[in-house]
């Protein structure tokens, strides 16, 4: 009996030990704690600049129209002043927080702020998404969802109560029209279930998912949570309503909204995407894990609730935010440039110490995961051109390009949009739209794909 306990013994220490020895490899790698900073060379005119985007969290590209959508903040310090995913509860006036809606001309690279109808705020911007109104021509008109982080009444009010949540964090609905300058306010929306969101990802006018990104909103609870990756705490929440019309008074922002679990018990899910395989198909990050999570969206028989069903699992080698699918509209025979983007922080590590500082280098990475059967060879070793960066069964990563921080503080969100490989001799580029919440500006650079 002795024998075999402590044969029992033996077998669980490896096995500890093993667990161990894996995870700690895995938070040097995406912590980048001996990472030195890099930054990729470009030549001139291959950096722009898109002036009037300050501390854009999020950016997407409407297909459809070609044009980027994203949403940013009126003053470069507002992200220190106020910003409750990362912390910041310092300055809860709803005077200064004045977001926008913001639309880039990538032809152009100049941004068209719209004019906010039956809108005034306040509007704390973080995650949007934007799909056709299915009610009128492709590419004619949008919806947009935004997540809005505003105070909470109940906690900062004349009686407020210290115990309630310093944020009441919601998503609003806009509907935009291409080509005109305004965005009109359809509704705020509103459940018990979303109470730290990030990101949405959006099926409909009447249908979205979003991101809870975290269980703890500060203190020492929530350092553990960012840094300990076996933390699977957060969800992803999918909402229902049964109309996009406007708030009955009655009810306010809670009116005809359901709401439930879609995916659960994850560490740190974060930014949301749409997958190339299909409307169904959605890319979850899990961020400070540096995991993309690619799933389907499906309805339960039983329940007739969505859920999302994770089939595969891609590791990059740094933490990932949020992310978009690129669909190459040049890919043929021989060379398709399709796959996912995402980016985060070269150094996680240092992410505590700097978020709170006005003039900080946060360097930032790009990678790219490309289906196995498009393959593109690249020559090289090591971490940098995505040997050891992690990767689905069906996936390779590369990256596509860092910055020690000096062309832009933090990156949140990667878009690429194609160049037509006629005006680049025959050359299969792109340009790389970057953003970061704490950035100055929306940077575009030209990339090889």
């Amino acid at each position: 009996m002795a024998g075999r306990l402590s044969i029992a013994i033996v077998l669980l220490a490896v096995l500890l030990g093993y667990v161990y020895n894996v995870f700690l490899q895995r938070f040097i790698q995406v912590s980048g704690i001996f990472r030195e900073p890099g930054s990729t060379e470009l030549a001139p005119g291959e950096f722009v600049v898109v002036n009037g985007t300050i501390g854009c969290e999020d950016l997407h590209l409407h297909e459809p129209s070609g044009l980027l959508f994203t949403a940013c903040e009126d003053d470069v310090a507002s992200r220190r002043k106020w910003f409750p995913p990362i912390e910041h509860f310092a300055n809860p006036s709803t005077e200064r927080m004045k977001g926008k809606l913001e639309v880039i001309d990538p032809k152009t690279f100049e941004a068209k702020v719209l004019e906010l109808e039956g809108f005034s705020g306040p509007f704390v911007t973080h995650g949007i998404d934007v799909i056709d109104d299915p009610d009128r021509p492709q590419g004619e008109a949008v919806y947009i969802f935004a997540v809005n982080h505003k105070p909470n009444p109940e906690h900062y009010g004349e009686n407020g109560d210290a115990k309630a949540p310093k944020s009441h964090s919601v998503v609003e609905l806009f509907h935009h029209a291409i080509g005109s300058s305004t965005a009109r306010h359809v509704r705020t929306i509103w459940h018990p279930l979303i109470v730290t969101p990030n990101d949405i990802f959006a099926e409909s006018p009447t249908s979205f998912f979003v991101t809870n990104d975290y269980y703890y909103t500060e203190g020492l609870l929530r350092t553990i949570e960012t840094v300990f990756s076996m933390a699977g705490w957060t969800n992803v929440v999918h909402v229902r309503l049964e109309n996009p019309g406007s708030a009955e008074d009655g009810d306010g922002d809670s009116a005809g909204v359901h709401a439930s679990i879609a995916l659960e018990k994850l560490h740190n899910l974060n930014g949301l995407g749409h997958g190339g395989g299909g409307q169904g198909e959605i890319l979850v990050t899990s961020c400070s894990s540096g995991l993309l999570h690619v799933g389907e969206v499906v309805g339960e028989a039983d329940t007739g609730k969505k859920v999302i069903r994770v089939k595969e699992v891609i590791e990059f080698a740094s933490p990932v935010d949020n992310p978009s699918y690129f669909r190459d509209p040049y890919a043929n025979g021989t060379f398709d440039a399709s796959g996912i983007v995402s980016s985060g922080p070269t150094r996680g590590i240092d992410f505590l110490e700097s978020k709170g500082k006005e003039f900080v280098l946060d360097p930032n990475m790009v990678w790219k995961a490309t289906p196995k059967s498009g393959k593109k060879e690249k020559e090289g070793d090591g971490e940098r051109d995505g040997t050891v960066a992690g990767g689905g069964k069906n996936w390779d990563v590369s990256l596509l390009f860092e910055d020690d921080g000096r062309r832009l503080r933090t990156s949140s969100a990667s878009v690429l949009v194609a160049i037509d490989p006629n005006e680049e001799g025959g050359r299969r580029r792109a340009w790389l739209f970057l953003t970061g919440y704490q950035a100055s500006n929306v940077i575009a650079v030209k990339v090889d794909l």
